[in-house]
């Protein structure tokens, strides 16, 4: 089905205009196959007009023209396939039901907006159309205590990706956020499914700011890559650069090389040697971040002596 519709893209880009009859006879498909295939290449974003008694013409193509990515893609892990909504609640929710039905891994569910977007301990995530909103499904090979060496190796990739697209130096926050000079433009939630002694599958929610306003209220602690380059940024680029630095990172998870994740993260770490005060519920740590662990913790430095965190909210004092 979906070669049908890359078929049907190629024609529509080759004509100015071209009849349903024509892409029909083209394609040895009915007439009606043909409609069916263009109502759902226009859901997916690409402008096609009818034009009464002359055919159907391509008038613009997505932001993310995904059928094109998907053609350019030349990944081991990650990409295949790639699913995509103009409008979710949330795509982290909606590949959760796709990986409880042993979706494969590598699988992508990206919307151009989300209306119930969240971040970490449920907190509500602004995703208006104009940044990347996505979620991946994996099967690392690892216990549920390592999970956070994934989340180091995606937080990697994604700072790799945009300065290989943008130039824009940047820097990890712990455990998850990537930080321009200290303003927030990309957080990464973690959710998992696991025995005792393996991950059945994890969901990793990524949200870019890209080309998308900021609400007032989060103006002095976030920004967005637009806002930072004073130009649009091209989706397409950027998405093809973060699915290839992804699966670049994913295949260090899969060979359980963890020195060079632990290696890389600590390289581009904003967190390490800054007095920090950690937020767990009613419990708060002061102290300096002095490393992180073999598991992915952060090793903090109090008056009390060494703490090894798992979790909690991180600020810079």
């Amino acid at each position: 089905m979906e070669k049908r519709r890359n078929d049907i893209l190629q024609l529509l880009k080759q004509n100015k205009v071209i009849s349903g009859e024509t892409i029909a006879n083209s394609l040895h498909i009915s007439r009606t196959a043909v409609w069916k295939h263009i109502q759902i290449l226009q859901k997916k974003g690409y402008k096609i007009q009818s034009i009464r008694q002359k055919g159907y013409q391509l008038q613009r193509l997505p932001d993310l023209p995904i059928n094109e990515i998907q053609q350019q893609l030349k990944t081991t892990y990650i990409g295949k396939p790639i699913i995509s909504f103009p409008d979710l609640p949330s795509t982290n929710d909606y590949l959760k039901h796709l990986a409880k039905k042993d979706h494969p891994e590598g699988t992508i569910v990206i919307a151009e907006r989300q209306t119930m977007g969240r971040g970490r301990r449920q907190r509500s995530w602004s995703s208006p159309k104009g940044g990347l909103w996505f979620s991946l499904l994996l099967r690392p090979p690892f216990p549920p205590q390592k999970a956070m060496i994934v989340t180091m190796a995606v937080s990697i990739a994604i700072t790799k990706a945009i300065h290989a697209t943008t130039g824009i130096p940047l820097q990890i926050k712990w455990p998850n956020d990537i930080l321009y000079k200290e303003k927030k433009i990309c957080g990464v939630l973690t959710e998992l499914s696991a025995e005792m002694d393996q991950i059945t599958f994890m969901i990793i929610g990524i949200g870019i700011n890209v080309n998308n306003p900021l609400p007032l209220d989060l103006q002095p602690t976030a920004t967005s890559l637009r806002q930072i380059c004073s130009k649009k940024i091209p989706y397409t680029d950027l998405f093809l650069s973060l699915i290839s630095f992804l699966d670049e990172w994913y295949g260090y998870v899969k060979q359980q090389d963890e020195t060079i994740i632990r290696e890389t993260w600590l390289s581009l770490s904003d967190t390490i040697g800054k007095n920090v005060k950690i937020t767990d519920g009613s419990s708060i740590i002061p102290g300096v971040a002095r490393g992180i662990t073999e598991q992915g913790g952060l090793i903090l430095e109090t008056t009390e002596g060494t703490k090894q965190i798992v979790t909690g909210d991180i600020s810079y004092l």
